[in-house]
């Protein structure tokens, strides 16, 4: 098996909590030697415990230490320029999501991956939970029979779940690029806005629809991908609620049936809830994910259909306790090696964005 030199850009919450631990872990495919993150603590913190050779303030140092790949975990409005930087160093790339937060962003990324010919693979990690992929061989054969698919969301305070993991905090970041994060992002959150928004509804672009409800799109747009069918890219519902810490979206499905989407924040209660339940014409399909930094927590996948007359059958499937974001780095290396197809491609992430935006547009009205 070829084993990969891989640097990771960018070690926020995610960088360390995940995608830092299991590139670690999976050292029969790759070669965990690299890292580039603006603060000098969290370098020296990961260089430390994961024998890191090359630390590196900005990406310019990265691109120069011989990689095959990196990793993209940097603060959203930096995807696009990274991730050219890195295509056009002939890097292959797995980027956080949202991909980008404007499309614009979206199609600047795909024209360097044209250029480059590298793959570029989205960190949709739910789309590779061995439960998830479990639940698609549950479904129905058309989608037709596809009724309603419901999506529900509690986000609280992400503390109580990552509490107990070796974090670094960078407080020594420079003033000056958290001004240039900032600025970035609110220029580029108000070119997908379409113009002027308030600080309610930035809060619900950027946090409620594009960093949240991204998830889920993607695990919509894998069922829609597994009946053969296309994520549309425009909602015919949108809405922003409580100072934009809640949103929905809605749009129908091919065969007739609807899709509702929910995510809100409640952090005084640390209950995290993402759960989403496919309502089918002889049978209901559930997936109820754990908070993502609760290691080898499965996620639960329950079916439930007629057991003849009133009777009602219901089944729990506890799939794996293998975990998603292992399962999308060895399916990053599949592609990258040329083994399998990219998982999670660009195009699909550009529907998502697009159709995270129309939700938006239509709630701002």
């Amino acid at each position: 098996m070829k084993r990969l030199r891989v640097g990771l850009v960018g070690a926020g919450l995610v960088g360390q909590a995940e995608h830092a631990f299991y590139l670690w872990e999976e050292r029969e495919r790759f070669a965990f030697v690299a890292l580039a993150d603006a603060s000098a603590a969290v370098r020296q913190s990961l260089g430390e415990r994961y024998g890191l050779a090359e630390l590196h303030a900005e990406i310019g140092g990265l691109l120069k230490c011989g990689l095959d790949a990196v990793v993209i975990a940097a603060p959203d409005p930096f995807h696009p320029e990274l991730a050219v930087a890195a295509l056009d160093a002939g890097l292959h790339v797995l980027c956080e999501k949202p991909l980008a937060l404007t499309l614009d962003g979206c199609d600047r990324i795909k024209a360097a991956r044209d250029r480059a010919g590298r793959v570029l693979q989205v960190a949709y990690m739910k789309r590779h939970d061995p439960a998830f992929r479990r639940a698609l061989e549950l479904l129905p054969d058309r989608i037709a029979e596809v009724k309603l698919i419901s999506v529900e969301v509690n986000d609280p305070d992400q503390d109580p779940f990552v509490a107990h993991l070796p974090m670094t905090a960078p407080g020594d970041l420079p003033a000056a690029l958290r001004e240039r994060s900032r600025a970035a992002a609110r220029e580029q959150l108000g070119i997908s806005a379409g113009g002027a928004a308030s600080d309610a509804g930035i809060r619900a672009l950027s946090g409620g629809f594009l960093s949240s409800l991204v998830h889920d799109v993607s695990v919509v747009h894998g069922v829609l991908a597994h009946f053969g069918c296309a994520l549309p890219e425009a909602a015919d519902h949108g809405a922003f609620f409580d100072d934009g810490r809640g949103v929905q979206l809605g749009f129908g499905l091919p065969g007739g049936g609807r899709v509702s989407m929910t995510h809100l924040a409640l952090p005084g209660v640390p209950d995290y809830t993402e759960r989403i339940t496919i309502y089918c014409t002889d049978r209901i399909v559930e997936l109820t994910f754990p908070s993502p930094y609760l290691r080898h927590l499965p996620t639960r996948l329950t079916l439930r259909r007629s057991g003849g007359g009133h009777a009602l059958e219901t089944q729990d499937h506890r799939v794996s306790y293998e975990e998603a974001f292992r399962e999308q780095l060895r399916a990053f290396h599949a592609a990258c090696c040329g083994t399998a197809p990219v998982a999670t491609p660009l195009e699909q992430a550009r529907r998502d964005v697009a159709l995270l935006i129309s939700a938006f547009r239509k709630a701002a009205g």
